[in-house]
């Protein structure tokens, strides 16, 4: 480290774009300039040896800090995962880099399956979380009571939008995260889902939203909800023996996601309300036939984030079907890549599974099967 006013990070960019010092002349640029520099961490250990941007082709590996409001001061308990260079998760250093904020993303979990304590079942929810986070997502995922939201005057609604603002405003690591609102999206499940739904209406700016599992059909106000979302929103719900899954259910016969009007994606599988989770998150509620559809949901929900909420100057591009991309990795890259978007590859070959994927970006409609 140096006293100096520029850090040794700070200082080697600014040398690196000595080449372009004529633009300093040129109004703004030299302003630019010294933001690019000053956006860089001060040691430059604090990148980990990463020398790109992560993204859902290019991962690293992720950390996690659990947060308590007696301990933190959060406004209740959370748990934030993150980019990072160490194989270590709890605690581990996030990783910055110059020029990168990480996007956010609010994780909203349901009522937890039976047998399950609603005390720690935000810590359940992990598989998602740190796909994304490995992407190049700070991940906010509270502890919270998942009532079912009945109007957009919910407190709820308020609630989680100070678990999101306590991240951009009092974390330690709020600098390395991209506080805008188009930087933003949310993940809910089962009545999180309604919640999220109802937090999207309430920020219209956010980017894009993920629904699964959330029994719509419990709502006195189903279609301004699902309207009001107003962003590309992926879908997904089971069909299985579940007696609640015909709430959840936006297909036939009412074909209620036909007739949506933002860009979206239906993926249906053939399942059970928690097969989200790992079987030995979901307590002793109703199982399906596959137990790899949490795995595949994961990686399709961080393909769809990456086109709708993608990480700032991440390069791997994903197209509509969802397919995950095929980068060619540098050896540095392959080390932090192990395990990474397994979870549909596994999914396709394995007895029992099937999900049927379907979307309508814009009129642009398609469709495709995964499973065996």
């Amino acid at each position: 480290m140096t006293t100096s006013g520029a850090g040794p990070t700070r200082r080697r960019l600014l040398a690196g774009l000595g080449g372009l010092a004529a633009l300093t002349l040129l109004p703004g640029c030299k302003e630019a300039i010294e933001a690019a520099a000053d956006s860089c961490p001060e040691d430059p250990a604090e990148s980990g040896g990463v020398t790109w941007n992560p993204d859902i082709g290019r991962p690293v590996f992720w950390g996690v800090h659990d947060l308590t409001a007696a301990a933190h001061g959060t406004p209740r308990d959370l748990r934030i995962y993150y980019p990072s260079y160490d194989g270590a998760t709890a605690n581990a250093p996030m990783l910055k880099l110059c020029l990168t904020r990480w996007p956010m993303v609010l994780l909203l979990h349901g009522q937890p399956p039976r047998g399950v304590s609603l005390t720690g079942y935000h810590a359940r929810w992990e598989r998602f979380a740190a796909v994304l986070a490995r992407c190049g997502y700070v991940v906010v995922v509270p502890s919270h009571p998942a009532q079912l939201a009945q109007n957009g005057a919910d407190p709820a609604i308020a609630a989680a939008g100070a678990d999101l603002a306590w991240v951009r405003d009092s974390w330690e690591h709020r600098r390395w995260v991209d506080a805008r609102p188009e930087s933003t999206a949310v993940v809910g499940h089962s009545y999180g889902g309604l919640l999220g739904a109802r937090v999207m209406a309430a920020n219209p700016a956010f980017a894009a939203f993920v629904s699964l599992g959330a029994p719509y059909g419990e709502l006195t106000d189903r279609s301004a909800v699902l309207t009001g979302i107003g962003r590309p929103t992926f879908f997904a719900w089971a069909e299985g023996n579940g007696g609640g899954l015909f709430l959840e259910d936006l297909g036939p016969p009412a074909n209620v996601w036909d007739g949506l009007p933002q860009p979206r994606y239906a993926a249906v599988y053939q399942g059970e309300h928690f097969d989200y989770l790992r079987a030995q998150d979901a307590g002793t509620d109703l199982r399906g036939p596959c137990p790899l559809v949490g795995g595949a949901m994961a990686d399709l929900v961080a393909l769809f984030l990456s086109t709708h909420a993608p990480v700032p100057l991440g390069r791997t591009r994903v197209g509509a079907d969802l397919k995950p991309p095929q980068v060619e990795l540098t050896p540095e890259q392959q080390f932090f890549a192990g395990g990474h978007l397994q979870g549909v590859a596994q999914f396709q070959s394995a007895p029992g599974c099937r999900l049927d994927l379907r979307w309508n970006l814009d009129g642009q409609t398609g469709s495709r099967k995964l499973g065996p």
